[in-house]
């Protein structure tokens, strides 16, 4: 075993995880080559935490264009004519938009995918709850780094690993490879539970790696429409105490992702018509913003402050307890088992403060009083998803479920929905790479029904 020393390297190590992560390509300690962390227990491990810091930077990437193009944000008065184009729906090829969200998801399926083999080649050298734990990682957020690249792009790579040009494949391909990793992932740690140096030193303070599998499989397995699937997984996403949520950490000098953005040429700020539209009394508001009556943005959009993640620390949720809720009640719905789904989306309606002792938005509506039928039921999911799971990038592909790609819209109109269907591919890589199908069409009418 080689767990002892491993320690120095991972609490330097810790100190680069988020938007800051660890470069595989720099000939320090704690920023090891890919050569050496295939070839070290100390490498593979902190490669597993350079992994989770490549993950806060896809995350973000994802979640920043994703609410870009809907109705979530919109540019600050000092950000790029490409990030004021974007938020009325128009991204050119080769426009940071496009590209980083390919670049940053692909950078951690390479990390995750060189963490699998370093974890295989190296497995004597590690106890067997370790190993899992490296590997189930591993899986995790490569499953849902892919997931955000089929939630961006029309097509995408999920064979890359040792590939130089990779063939690009559909959704309907793609999304089945996402969800056998997470069920690899599910099964490696129900057989080999991770240990408690992998828990308390390799994953990031804060994270519950059981929580984040099940909902991810939930997630994935509700774009598959399983409906019976998704309810079963969503059952196993914990409800209460800490293990209900996973944060990812921004110690400094490291950065939360939107405090990152707040400013500059690539500053975005919430939608003001987010807060206003929302029901009378709903307080889920107050979890995400600080309400301004003055604050525009570079095309005259009405905006609001971050209040929740203007601290440069802040951290970030990998994903909000009530999804798993939300998830379940569109299932439940799905399969005709009408008051169910009313009773868990009464559940999201009525989170109060102190509600199962978790910090997260807390709407304190009132239960539904009349009886919804199954459309009604299927409304009522999705505006609550508009409220509580803001700033995530799932509204864009929500837009898409419910028909609701409305279209370029122009200041000073107000966007409903989202703006377009798909991200253009990223130019480097259709420049390195002759697999690059042809940039999406997007559709002249709406809404539209996004071409899969």
């Amino acid at each position: 075993m080689r767990m002892n020393h491993t320690r120095a390297v991972l609490s330097t190590a810790f100190a680069t995880l988020a938007l800051g992560a660890c470069s595989l390509d720099l000939q320090n300690p704690n920023s090891p080559t890919e050569a050496q962390v295939t070839t070290s227990a100390d490498g593979v491990i902190a490669l597993a935490t350079g992994l989770q810091g490549r993950f806060a930077t896809s995350y973000g990437n994802f979640a920043y264009m994703g609410g870009l193009v809907t109705d979530e944000f919109a540019a600050t008065s000092a950000a790029l004519i490409s990030i004021s184009d974007a938020e009325q729906g128009a991204i050119a090829p080769g426009t940071g938009i496009a590209d980083n969200v390919f670049n940053a998801v692909y950078r951690t399926v390479r990390t995750a995918d060189d963490l699998l083999a370093g974890a295989s080649a190296l497995s004597a050298q590690f106890d067997p709850g370790t190993r899992s734990g490296l590997v189930a990682l591993a899986q995790t957020l490569k499953a849902e780094a892919l997931g955000e690249a089929l939630q961006s792009y029309q097509r995408l790579p999920i064979n890359t690993y040792g590939i130089t040009t990779p063939t690009y494949v559909t959704r309907a391909e793609a999304l089945p490879y996402v969800r056998a990793l997470l069920d690899s992932a599910n099964a490696q740690i129900t057989a080999t539970p991770p240990s408690a140096f992998f828990t308390n030193s390799i994953l990031t303070p804060g994270v519950n790696l059981n929580a984040m599998i099940q909902l991810f499989r939930a997630r994935y397995a509700r774009l598959a429409n399983d409906n019976a699937n998704a309810v079963t997984y969503a059952n196993l996403v914990p409800r209460t105490g800490p293990a209900a949520v996973s944060l990812l950490q921004f110690p400094a000098p490291t950065v939360n992702f939107y405090a990152n953005v707040t400013g500059g040429t690539n500053g975005i700020a919430p939608r003001r018509q987010w807060r206003t539209s929302m029901a009378a009394g709903d307080q889920r508001f107050t979890w995400f913003v600080a309400p301004s009556a003055t604050l525009s943005g570079r095309v005259g959009a009405l905006l609001d402050n971050w209040s929740r993640y203007a601290g440069a620390q802040a951290p970030l949720p990998v994903y909000f307890p009530d999804e798993a809720l939300l998830i379940k009640a569109e299932g439940l719905a799905q399969q005709n088992q009408l008051a169910a789904a009313q009773a868990a989306l009464d559940s999201v309606r009525t989170d109060c403060t102190g509600g199962r002792g978790l910090d997260d938005p807390k709407a304190c509506l009132t239960a539904l009083t009349d009886v919804l039928t199954q459309a009604q039921l299927l409304d009522e999911v999705y505006v609550q998803r508009r409220y509580e799971l803001f700033g995530t990038g799932l509204r864009w592909e929500d837009a898409r479920r419910r028909v609701g790609v409305r279209g370029p819209v122009a200041a000073p109109a107000v966007p409903v929905g989202g703006q377009r269907c798909w991200l253009p591919y990223a130019i480097g890589d259709r420049n390195a790479n002759p697999n690059v199908p042809a940039d999406p069409a997007e559709p002249a009418t709406f809404p539209a029904v996004c071409q899969q």
